[in-house]
């Protein structure tokens, strides 16, 4: 049998014996929003919000604007959703000088021009103030107390006095908030670093319902929204893609509202029944959420990042991405390569020793100790994988046959082609 994974831009082919594939999960498609509709589709968003008056009457010459946008780490077709955006509060006749344009990077790494450039298009690059947000500079940075889990409130002060935050993004699966996009624009796009390891602590990493597709009772995203409390007026503008990154669904108006009926639609695309566990799973990530290992995770931990594994115990995830740059922003390689594995885990435990990227260190050692995964990526990659002890492979097909042939039961494969699109539902 002939299955298509998604690599990079592309796909790789693989072949398996019909015998041995349990399900392959391909996302629903929906009813694609034509390209050249979308900014209409986001214009009457605009005009019909949920929970929320229109944009247009939320704002006034006078008003001090910030728009929050993704970084190049989403698919998000920022500029589609920007020019309307723009048109929309113009209307009002506000300056360009009043408004600002923040990426919320978060813990990511800042874009560069050409980056910028790559997100916004050069018009909206060149005539308006266009700021990466930075997490480690506390100049930049408001302090407004601390949540109920005890998250310090450090956020971007331009964000917090502006009149209006308009929050701009892409709803899909995520593996400990449930779901991205609605106030993760906010918490942890545009916080400072503690607020962020707060928000992200091994506590709310390791509850039971931080994970793919739960918002009920998810510590990281109560969190999150407790934080929109405190800043002040925001409007949401949201869209859903299908696993082919076409724009599919746009919701706006009040964040959490919004976010939620985004979040139903996300489920109709996203949620697939698999009737039993697999030995094997294999995970293809499509770009740009393959950019690097550290997004990589989105696929690794589909299997087992959800309510019920749908990978048994010893069981083994081979990740497809190309990996383009590299492993991370931040420390995720050189920790695995020179720390032992139980030494990391007990710190990310203990907080004894903060690494800035501790979120994913636990995600991939989560898995790490409970199943074996492998790494199918560029041959260029295959030092940085083998210095952080992983096993690794360059060759997709070599690297299915050498573990299918390590398990002699029929029925033991899962393929998550789109595996960064997926929530499966183990039903048995």
């Amino acid at each position: 049998m002939e299955i298509k994974i998604a690599y990079g831009k592309g796909s790789k082919n693989i072949n398996i014996s019909g015998e041995k594939i349990i399900d392959v999960l391909n996302p629903y498609n929906g009813e694609v929003i034509k390209n050249r509709y979308i900014s209409e589709e986001v214009e009457l968003a605009l005009e019909e919000p949920t929970g929320m008056l229109p944009l247009i009457n939320l704002v006034n010459k006078n008003s001090k604007i910030v728009i929050i946008v993704d970084d190049n780490t989403r698919p998000t077709p920022t500029k589609k959703i920007l020019d309307p955006i723009l048109k929309t509060i113009k209307k009002k006749n506000i300056s360009n000088k009043n408004i600002t344009i923040i990426v919320a990077v978060g813990m990511h790494k800042k874009l560069n021009r050409e980056e910028l450039i790559g997100i916004l298009g050069k018009e909206i690059y060149d005539n308006y103030n266009i700021e990466n947000h930075d997490a480690l500079n506390k100049k930049t940075l408001i302090d407004l107390g601390e949540t109920s889990f005890g998250t310090p409130v450090l956020i971007n002060k331009k964000v917090y006095k502006a009149d209006l935050r308009i929050l701009t993004g892409l709803i899909k699966p995520h593996n400990i908030a449930g779901y991205t996009g609605g106030g993760k624009s906010i918490l942890p796009g545009v916080c400072g670093l503690d607020t962020i390891l707060s928000n992200h602590s091994f506590k709310a990493t390791s509850h039971p319902h931080s994970c793919l597709g739960v918002i009920e009772g998810n510590p990281m995203r109560e969190d999150i929204e407790e934080v929109l409390k405190l800043i002040g007026t925001s409007f949401m503008i949201n869209v859903l893609l299908n696993y082919k990154e076409e724009v599919v669904k746009v919701v706006a108006g009040d964040v959490i509202k919004a976010h939620r009926k985004g979040v139903e639609f996300q489920d109709k695309l996203s949620k697939l029944d698999v009737a039993k566990q697999a030995e094997i799973c294999i995970c293809g990530t499509p770009a740009p959420i393959d950019i690097n290992f550290y997004q990589m995770l989105n696929s690794i931990s589909a299997p087992y990042r959800i309510k019920k594994p749908i990978i048994k115990s010893d069981g083994t995830i081979i990740v497809v991405g190309s990996s383009k740059e590299g492993i991370s922003d931040g420390d995720f390689y050189d920790v695995l390569k020179n720390v032992p594995r139980e030494l990391v885990w007990e710190r990310i435990k203990s907080k004894k020793i903060i690494y800035k990227e501790r979120p994913a260190l636990h995600i991939y050692l989560e898995g790490e100790r409970e199943y074996n995964l492998i790494v199918v990526s560029e041959e260029r990659n295959r030092q940085l994988f083998r210095d952080m002890n992983m096993k690794f492979f360059s060759n997709l097909q070599i690297a299915v046959d050498n573990v299918i042939n390590k398990y002699q039961n029929k029925e033991n494969v899962i393929v998550l082609p789109y595996a960064p699109y997926i929530i499966p539902h183990l039903v048995e």
